[in-house]
């Protein structure tokens, strides 16, 4: 579809309340059932109110706001405020353990703190704020600055620790403009907040929705898999999308038609049955610190992650895949400062390397795995990506990660880590391994395979390898 272009000279919700004041832009359920809805104009509005209530309790500009919570209406109003006041957003993950939440503010050398559950918040860092209407109504003097920082966004941490990515206005809607450049997202359409704030993912799909003025839809968690009805957009991965085309028959019209999807390996028969319901399946390559999506494609029999998205640009270097353009962070935070993510000056400092391997084929890009995740095996390179997407055809296997062990003789063997759908057992080992045998080189075949965890191996919504890791070095 032709691109809309978008130059805002004010914040975007004031803008859509002047020009679309009495349009839906928030809604806490489905309409049509009488669930509470927030206008363009009443957005507007209760984000000045609030952002005064903050200025009250002693927010002001650049101070960091550490918000830890589930998603909720409250959650939206505070980024948003936050933001109007120039101050700046950061979320933290809420089901880490308080000793990890300690560690990251302690980091952060956050001013203030919100959440929503009760801890201990005098052991954190930071004044805790409330999230109120102003006792005295006020001007806030900040006005709109597309540039300014607004947002840190702590990486998923797959290996190492968490960095905190900082992005402007303008990185988050060059992001969200150059998807919707390829998938459709119309003012009448509603996206289902269905990742979590405190990651990119999910603070894409809140600047999606401001890009576009369409409409935000929020419930709680419990809700979400019922709400895939009646959105017509949602990020998702392929098992929530398998549920919801096992729940409605094929006969009975549901909302839903564009899907963004990603974390798991996508079965080409999930989006043929989607196609059939009338659900266009998407899925890419995306990052932190480019503000999420920067390649794109619809789903389909290719393990390619399709091409690139206007506002960026992407090379390779000996395998390596390198990035820049208007979606690219600011920097990283640390100490009250935002330094630079340019570990040199290669390129004139302008390519920012991403660690991650890929290739292009038939001018399609394919992603093999990251840099730092490869090991050496009886002399050879091994990508344990290469051999997760092996295991990920399997019928049954959900998940799977390969981790080396140290072997006397070959250095380092691989050991595969699976989720799956059906009994984890002798037998199914023994077809995985015949299986392996038939579609993997001798030196990249898993010694081993156990069942994935239900121990504390998430950093973010994403698994950490470095978790993993010190679990299997336990077993």
């Amino acid at each position: 579809m032709a691109e809309i272009k978008h130059d805002f000279l004010t914040w975007p919700w004031q803008r859509w309340a002047a020009e679309r004041p009495s349009d839906v832009a928030i809604s806490l359920g489905e309409q049509t059932k009488g669930a509470q809805t927030y206008t363009w104009a009443e957005v507007s509005t209760q984000v000045d109110e609030f952002a005064q209530g903050l200025v009250e309790q002693g927010v002001k500009r650049d101070h960091l706001v550490a918000v830890i919570a589930d998603n909720t209406i409250d959650v939206v109003w505070l980024i948003l405020a936050i933001i109007r006041i120039g101050a700046r957003y950061v979320g933290l993950n809420p089901k880490l353990s308080f000793a990890e939440i300690q560690q990251q503010l302690a980091m952060l050398d956050n001013h203030y703190l919100w959440s929503d559950r009760d801890i201990a918040t005098e052991q954190l860092t930071g004044q805790v704020i409330t999230l109120r209407q102003p006792e005295v109504s006020r001007m806030v003097p900040v006005t709109w600055q597309k540039h300014r920082p607004v947002t840190l966004t702590l990486t998923s941490g797959s290996t190492g620790s968490p960095k905190a990515v900082v992005h402007s206005p303008e990185s988050h809607l060059a992001s969200a403009s150059g998807l919707l450049s390829k998938m459709t997202f119309n003012a009448e359409d509603s996206w289902l907040l269905s990742l979590p704030l405190f990651h990119i993912s999910g603070l894409a799909i809140l600047w999606r929705w401001l890009y576009r003025g369409a409409c935000l839809v929020i419930v709680e968690k419990a809700l979400q898999q019922q709400a895939l009805s009646w959105v017509t957009h949602a990020s998702l991965v392929p098992t929530q999308l398998q549920r919801l085309l096992d729940q409605v028959p094929t006969q009975q019209p549901i909302a839903l038609k564009q899907v963004l999807l990603g974390g798991a390996h996508i079965p080409v028969s999930l989006t043929d049955k989607a196609r059939s319901a009338g659900i266009d399946c998407w899925c890419g390559y995306g990052m932190t610190e480019m503000a999420s999506t920067i390649s794109v494609k619809q789903a389909d029999e290719s393990q390619g992650v399709g091409n690139v998205l206007p506002n960026r640009e992407l090379f390779l270097r000996e395998g390596e895949i390198l990035v820049r353009g208007k979606s690219l962070c600011l920097g990283y935070y640390r100490n009250h400062t935002i330094f630079s993510i340019f570990d040199n000056h290669e390129h004139d400092g302008e390519w920012f390397a991403t660690k991650d391997m890929g290739e292009w084929r038939d001018d399609e890009l394919f992603i093999h795995g990251r840099a730092d995740n490869m090991f050496i095996s009886g002399g050879e390179n091994v990508q344990p990506e290469d051999i997760e997407a092996v295991l990920l055809q399997l019928p049954g296997v959900e998940q799977a990660f390969v981790l080396p062990v140290d072997d006397y003789d070959f250095g380092q063997r691989s050991v595969a880590i699976v989720q799956t759908s059906c009994p984890f057992d002798a037998m199914f080992v023994d077809h995985v391994m015949t299986y392996m045998a038939e579609t993997v080189a001798p030196y990249k075949r898993p010694v081993r395979y156990l069942a994935l965890p239900d121990a504390d191996i998430y950093r973010g919504i994403k698994v950490s390898r470095t978790k993993l890791a010190e679990w299997l070095a336990k077993q």
